[in-house]
């Protein structure tokens, strides 16, 4: 459940100023993961680890006497030294423009697939080669009735040598489908994706496919999910025709209630088997 603080002290010092809203949210894993390749295990020499990690993302709001709503949020990482996520927005009917460590805009209208297991064995990475590949410190986002359209740019126009960096996307949601679809400039190559989801009942089914039209590679992954009470039953599969990777797998969930759920996966990650299975939370 999410903590909420008022700003009763400055509210009290700032007359006029509509309720401003201080949230506190959470997340935290912890289990064991295995891969046969040794070389990915974060110790180097065997492929069984434990894992465990937690953030705090701290979100503040506002609003003005206009009606325009504004806020900024940051994630601290436990065993971190620095605050990280940092953004910066502000809202109305025109849409929402956000500052800060943003998505661009494909990664915020298209999407990548979900990965599987409680902390996640990279079944989709093949598939998102070339997904949201260029930088972003500005998000615009906007919905209107069935559409929704994004743009982004790095204007800090990084990296280095001095690249503009931008993305365009929109997606139409009509009953239980969505298309989605978008264009960008990353590293002085043109890349484009295009995504499909649809809802069955209890099972839903996700599709994405994106192309490097300048280095003429692409990549596909499929993700289908079944839930049934408080189990959900998933499958995932990806493939970078440009390297060969290719990745697969089966992953389960079951949902304590709380916010808390127990998770694990196990698949072939680029011709190496991989599983992880812990207990998910959030507050």
């Amino acid at each position: 459940m999410k903590k909420i603080l008022f700003a009763s002290t400055a509210l009290v010092m700032t007359a006029g100023v509509a309720a401003a809203e201080v949230t506190l949210s959470g997340s935290a894993n912890f289990g064991l993961k295995y891969n046969e390749d040794i070389t990915a295990s974060p110790l180097g020499d065997r492929d069984l680890w434990a894992h465990s990690e937690a953030d705090l993302t701290i979100a503040m709001s506002g609003e003005t006497d206009n009606g325009l709503t504004f806020g900024a949020s940051f994630t601290v990482t436990a065993g971190a030294s620095t605050v990280g996520a940092q953004t910066v927005w502000i809202s109305g009917g025109f849409g929402t423009l956000s500052v800060g460590d943003v998505d661009n805009a494909i990664d915020a209208v298209v999407g990548g697939l979900a990965d599987l297991g409680f902390d996640g064995i990279g079944i989709d990475d093949p598939a998102e080669t070339h997904i949201g590949t260029s930088g972003a410190v500005a998000l615009y986002e906007g919905t209107f009735g069935d559409f929704t359209v994004a743009a982004s740019h790095n204007l800090d126009m990084t990296p280095t040598p001095l690249l503009s960096e931008w993305a365009i996307a929109a997606a139409y949601s009509f009953g239980d489908y969505t298309i989605s679809a978008g264009v960008e400039e990353a590293g002085g190559d043109t890349l484009y994706a295009v995504g499909v989801g649809a809802t069955f009942g209890d099972i839903a089914v996700n599709a994405r496919y994106a192309a490097n039209d300048t280095a003429n590679t692409d990549s596909f992954g499929l993700n289908a999910a079944y839930t049934m009470g408080a189990v959900t039953i998933s499958a995932g599969y990806g493939v970078d025709n440009n390297t060969g990777d290719e990745s697969y797998g089966l992953g389960a969930s079951y949902d304590l209630g709380g916010g808390a759920a127990i998770a694990g996966a196990v698949g072939q990650v680029n011709g190496f088997m991989v599983a992880d299975l812990g207990v998910t939370m959030s507050f």
